[in-house]
């Protein structure tokens, strides 16, 4: 089968900079393609006839296999006993991994991925009714969150497989929604937050506002206008006006879907070219790192957005529900590649590189019958990884998501540029003006400074390499082109750049200086602190204030001899060891924020 190339003009006038959409880019050995062979495997393992029955017996078909349980088979824990979900919540992550098989076909081409995703598109479709989404039935109320994880899946497939039927499925559940969903389109409050809660006595639409950005996505795709006119009444208009102007209309809103909803706002400009959507997207970001951040990267203590006063760090004591991980990580992903594309500019990739290391790449994997780890867990009283009570939560949706996007977050492109915004060992093959580039990314960073960029060409090329300088770098950073140094005006937080005629075989080398630094929970608890070293949060074996020059953490806190990112504290006052987050396994205690005084 052959993957097509849709994109209306539109669109790409709206670019700076392209991701390579999960072609080209392959993972070379380290801890995120082990993570990612790992996921695979585990989903392609679910068997076809469990991820099916369900919806066969809601059709009325005959359903062999077994109930997935959990969040799957519309089963939660009440007053004790087992109780069905509404229909509501029932089977909502079908799309999602729909969506995800399609870009792993798109990253690996494997068959067996294939051959699964056409077979659960197949007998998917023969499940729905002829008005086009029996599974919410016609109820003019509900169905929001379900049908909006359907369409993104849907739209996956059509873009990075070429599946035909998917595009005829997308056009029968849109005319469902059309005559059925619900309009009322009730912005959250901090009382109702993503829509969970009633109003009138009556069940509120959850999560509406993140709609828009699949059917902008398959308007792009498709060209049909049904889809950016039915994209359009989902515009979170109330929301993304209050970010437009710099107003902290967060407070107590649901976290990951309020994150999610600004994708919907980028693709709104992408498509209409409107520049207000565009400033929404980044004046929410800065708030978001101004005011919502953990070290980590994570956000939503809860799953509720913090106010401006402190409520970050207040958390910190009390809650242990800290991060919604998989979730969060992946509109978080979005939203800052969204802004990389809009805008061209560095600093974005930031929060992608926080969130690799010490969120989703700190994440526990996906383990039997529908554990999944959900909460990361930052008190300061100390914590621990550990798998959500129910099986198949909504992250176990965004989980494969996420993994694969790493395959979409590394490498970027322009007409004449070649740009590296993650540091981990993998390979890109670029095709620019007929020449085809390959370039190998060796690296064993951020346990070392190095980063090393070999190019593969035939003949000669010009263009510019260009490499993501963290706004985390506190030193200069060391660049060698073929051994010999190379000096440029850069600095943290822009791209470097190295402008020549290229040959097979030349070598960049870059050395980024790594640090020790603590970062404040929030501007209120200034001495709530995490340490990092580099982009990588380090957690300590023991808890209790800290006593230390908060300024200069390496002169009483150094690496030890013989394990790399793994430190130490000196002196007896303090005595605690300092380890990466992201290697701490299941149940292994830990303590991130310590109160810190000289």
């Amino acid at each position: 089968m052959t993957v097509k190339t849709r994109e209306i003009a539109k669109f790409k006038s709206v670019k700076v900079i392209q991701p390579f959409n999960y072609c080209g880019v392959q993972l070379r050995k380290s801890m995120f393609q082990e993570q990612f062979n790992q996921m695979k495997r585990y989903y392609l393992a679910i068997s076809n006839d469990d991820i099916l029955k369900g919806f066969r017996e809601q059709a009325g078909l005959s359903a062999p296999g077994k109930n997935l349980g959990g969040w799957y088979s519309g089963e939660i824990p009440c007053s004790s006993k087992v109780k069905k979900r509404p229909p509501l919540a029932f089977n909502v992550t079908f799309g999602q991994w729909l969506g995800a098989f399609a870009r792993m076909y798109r990253v690996t081409g494997e068959a067996v991925i294939l051959r699964k995703l056409e077979y659960l598109l197949k007998e998917r479709g023969k499940t729905m009714q002829a008005g086009g989404y029996f599974f919410y039935g016609t109820s003019p109320t509900g169905g929001h969150y379900g049908f909006d994880k359907l369409v993104g899946g849907l739209v996956d497939t059509y873009e990075y497989v070429g599946e035909e039927k998917s595009i005829k499925y997308l056009r029968k559940i849109t005319d469902w929604a059309i005559n059925n969903l619900s309009r009322r389109r009730i912005p959250a409050t901090p009382d109702t937050s993503d829509g969970g809660s009633s109003i009138d006595g009556k069940s509120r639409d959850i999560e509406w506002y993140t709609l828009a950005e699949n059917f902008y996505r398959a308007y792009v795709l498709t060209g049909d206008p049904v889809y950016r006119d039915f994209a359009k009444i989902w515009h979170y208009e109330s929301y993304w006006s209050d970010l437009r102007e710099n107003k902290h209309s967060m407070t107590g809103l649901h976290a990951y879907s309020h994150i999610n909803t600004l994708s919907s706002a980028a693709m709104a400009y992408a498509v209409s070219g409107d520049t207000s959507y565009l400033n929404t997207i980044m004046n929410a970001y800065e708030i978001l790192q101004k005011t919502q951040v953990f070290a980590t990267g994570g956000y939503g203590p809860k799953e509720r957005m913090a106010n401006q006063y402190g409520s970050l760090g207040n958390s910190l004591y009390f809650e242990g529900e800290t991060f919604e991980n998989p979730c969060g990580t992946w509109a978080a992903f979005k939203l800052a590649r969204y802004l990389m594309m809009f805008t061209g500019k560095a600093i974005y990739g930031d929060w992608i590189e926080t969130l690799l290391y010490n969120g989703i790449g700190a994440a526990l994997p996906m383990a039997e019958e529908g554990k999944t780890y959900y909460y990361c867990d930052y008190k300061v009283s100390g914590g621990e990884k550990k798998y959500y009570a129910e099986a198949f939560p909504c992250c176990s949706g965004t989980y494969p998501l996420t993994v694969t996007d790493y395959h979409n977050i590394i490498y970027f492109k322009d007409k004449n540029s070649l740009y590296v915004n993650i540091f981990i060992p993998s390979q890109v093959k670029w095709n620019k003006s007929g020449h085809t580039i390959n370039l190998i990314q060796d690296t064993d960073f951020p346990k070392t400074e190095r980063v090393s960029l070999k190019i593969g060409i035939s003949g000669s090329t010009e263009f510019s390499l260009k490499f993501r300088i963290p706004a985390w770098v506190r030193r200069s950073v060391s660049v060698k082109l073929n051994s010999k140094p190379f000096s440029g005006k850069w600095k943290p937080g822009d791209w470097g750049e190295i402008h020549r005629m290229w040959n097979d075989g030349d070598i960049v080398d870059i050395e980024f200086p790594l640090d020790l630094y603590f970062l404040p929970a929030d501007n209120y608890h200034p001495n709530l602190v995490a340490l990092m070293y580099g982009p990588t949060v380090l957690v300590a074996d023991k808890g209790g204030v800290l006593q230390g020059d908060k300024e200069h953490p390496s002169s009483w806190i150094a690496p030890t001899s013989d394990q790399p990112l793994v430190f130490q504290t000196r002196g007896e006052m303090n005595k605690r060891e300092f380890g990466p987050y992201f290697k701490y396994g299941k149940g292994e205690r830990y303590y991130m924020y310590h109160e810190i005084e000289k």
